[in-house]
């Protein structure tokens, strides 16, 4: 599981797989107000 770090900022949302956490960084950077995104491995 992975969440998202926009703007050094960890979002609430957990994304199942890798490829869902990229999908979400690359919307975040289309919207403009992501400067800065960071994916994060969610221990169980």
């Amino acid at each position: 599981m992975y969440q998202i770090k926009v703007n050094g900022i960890l979002m609430p949302t957990i994304y199942w797989s890798l490829r869902e956490a990229i999908e979400a960084c690359q919307r975040e950077a289309e919207r403009g107000c992501a400067v800065m995104t960071d994916i994060v491995s969610v221990e169980q």
